[in-house]
């Protein structure tokens, strides 16, 4: 289900064992082994509840059916109840979520599905408690053949997932074509109900409006932003963008914010705003930015916060009333994919927006969750105290985005070899953790002998093997290694006919994909970018129509610097362009066949 509006702030759904049990009549347990031992002891079925702490749902069924003492003295009795968050454990959420948030899930003792159910009220999860008591008593063979069948044809569905198939460009088209299907011409976005951000669509959006200069995809991207920042998705008062609209029209905002969304929303802007050009998107994304860093970022973690919960009678009030009360609490965590994603966004918002003191606050963070993975453990969870335990070993994504942020800051810094050494190693253990040598692709937990129920099935998701292979990627452009190739490769070639299942959600595979078949074209813009003559080069390169088009930045503070664009091309570096308009003209001769390695330059550029 969707989670309605919250009149109120939501206390923390945890798994850490530390709060689990807090203020609940329910003596919840973390999911890991230990929890699965004892149901099997007692022979109980487990009732897994999976929550989030932005979910207003999860908090009223905390408070109405979960403090019910019917309910709970039978769970006491019958069930072995366990408790995650989703953000804490996205890869239990990914194979155990029934369809939202609360999940009211019912298991075998060895973790196969039962059945389950998302909010229920008292007297509903009651006679479903005697329903799966029963059941179990009196057709536990059965059940057990059905989670049995269903961990099969989650099998079957990562089988899926193999490399083989070519890797075509008619595969980006067949991505864009089911992507431009579902947009909605009357409002802008992507549906016709519930209007969701869509930030990965609009990236591959812009992408390919940016390549192929086509009118329509211009519309649908200022259609859906005009949409998302003019209507109820944006808080214009304190920054930021809620995680979705009731309605199609962007009005009756579901007032939680998550980090996630916020980032790549931001980005989108940041590149729209040049692309497009369009000042207002630049001014929404600085107050998005704002946003962040003033309410998510943690300088005692030295991460940033997953979410800010719901809160209705807060978020909806006019600035001066709100004033007058706390803001709405915020994760009492930060995530590593997620802090390493700001980093990303922190190093190229300082250039593009321009805020050179965004820079800094990125390598912070940067060091700070690197510093956790030198061990060569990367606890997906953690505060100031440092990480927070996490049953079932390490996560692909927490891995593969902080090989994103090492490419960027050694891409965006000017002594960034360090981050390049980096780069390599934890490349080299997220292939060596992760990768799947036989059939291609990542899988999105690492191996271990502690693994539970459908954990113990490594599956291979879209959204986690693009982070790794687009990590891959950016390092193969940045160092020119080709250790990484065939992986890469492989890793692509798994989804060329598994993408399908993910509709337009594959757009950012799409992106990918159009990325690979291509040879990077390389431009450095220097200059101060607080100048007209700096943005405007530096708005010239982010329009060059080239696929694979990697824009570095070189930030001067003086104000009479001069604004200069190199382009790189393969091993071939021309001289600077200081005209915006001559720009497009000296890539396209740049990437000729002609221009080689032993093309004569001065043939080529007549004049140099």
């Amino acid at each position: 289900m969707v989670e309605q509006e919250s009149p109120q702030d939501y206390t923390p759904l945890e798994s850490d064992p530390k709060v689990a049990n807090q203020g609940q009549s329910i003596p919840w347990l973390p999911w890991g082994p230990d929890a699965f031992a004892q149901a099997q002891e007692t022979d109980r079925p487990v009732l897994l509840s999976i929550g989030a702490v932005w979910c207003y749902w999860c908090r009223v069924m905390d408070e109405t059916t979960y403090v019910d003492t019917e309910v709970s003295d039978y769970v006491k009795r019958h069930f072995v109840p366990v408790r995650v968050d989703t953000d804490h454990h996205p890869e239990v959420n990914s194979r155990y979520n029934v369809g939202g948030w609360p999940t009211t899930a019912f298991l075998t003792p060895h973790g196969g599905i039962i059945g389950g159910a998302t909010y229920l009220p008292a007297d509903q999860l009651l006679a479903m408690l005697k329903e799966v008591e029963r059941a179990y008593r009196v057709e536990k063979v059965q059940l057990y053949e059905q989670g049995n069948g269903l961990l099969q044809q989650r099998r079957e569905q990562v089988a899926r997932a193999s490399a083989g198939a070519e890797i075509e460009p008619i595969v980006v088209d067949r991505i864009a074509r089911r992507v431009t299907g579902t947009y909605d011409a009357r409002h802008g976005g992507f549906g016709e109900d519930l209007k969701f951000p869509g930030a990965p669509i609009l990236q591959f959006l812009l992408h390919l409006y940016r390549t192929s200069g086509e009118a329509f995809y211009r519309v649908m991207l200022e259609k859906t932003l005009d949409g998302m920042v003019q209507g109820d998705l944006f808080d214009r008062h304190e920054g930021g963008f809620f995680r979705y609209c009731g309605n199609p029209d962007w009005s009756q905002a579901q007032h939680e914010k998550l980090l996630d969304d916020n980032l790549a929303i931001t980005r989108v802007l940041l590149d729209a705003a040049l692309i497009l050009d369009r000042e207002d998107y630049r001014q929404v994304a600085s107050q998005s930015m704002d946003y962040l860093l003033g309410s998510l970022y943690d300088a005692s973690s030295g991460g940033f916060h997953g979410s800010q919960g719901a809160h209705s009678d807060y978020f909806g009030l006019p600035p001066d009333l709100r004033k007058e009360l706390a803001p709405p609490p915020v994760d009492p965590c930060c995530y590593v994919s997620s802090s390493a994603q700001a980093v990303s966004l922190l190093l190229e918002a300082s250039w593009k927006l321009p805020r050179p003191d965004l820079k800094e606050k990125a390598l912070a963070t940067l060091e700070r969750i690197d510093a956790l993975a030198r061990s060569g453990q990367l606890g997906h969870t953690f505060d100031s105290g440092g990480p927070l335990p996490h049953a079932g070993g390490d996560l692909v994504v927490d891995w593969a985005y902080l090989l994103n942020a090492l490419v960027d800051a050694y891409n965006h810094t000017t002594d960034g070899e360090r981050f390049r050494q980096r780069s390599e190693e934890v490349a080299s253990k997220l292939v060596d953790a992760f990768a799947d040598a036989r059939n291609g692709g990542f899988f999105d937990v690492e191996e271990s002998p502690d693994a539970v129920g459908y954990l113990r099935l490594r599956e291979k998701p879209l959204p986690d093997n693009i982070a790794a292979a687009w990590g891959l990627l950016k390092l193969d452009q940045a160092s020119y290694a080709s250790e990484f190739r065939d992986v890469i490769r492989d890793s692509l070639s798994a989804f060329v006919e598994a993408n399908r299942v993910y509709g337009e959600f594959a757009a950012s595979y799409g992106l990918l994909l159009d990325l690979y078949l291509n040879e990077p074209v390389e431009i450095t813009v220097e200059g101060n970018f607080s100048q007209p003559a700096a943005r405007e080069l530096l708005a010239a390169a982010m329009r060059t129509p080239t696929p694979h088009l990697v824009i570095k930045a070189t930030a001067s503070q003086d104000p009479e610097a001069p604004a200069l664009a190199h382009v790189c091309f393969n091993t071939v570096c021309l001289p600077p362009v200081s005209d915006p308009e001559s720009l497009a003209e000296t890539v396209d001769n740049a990437t000729k066949p002609q221009a080689s390695p032993f093309a004569d330059i001065f043939q080529v550029f007549p004049g140099v």
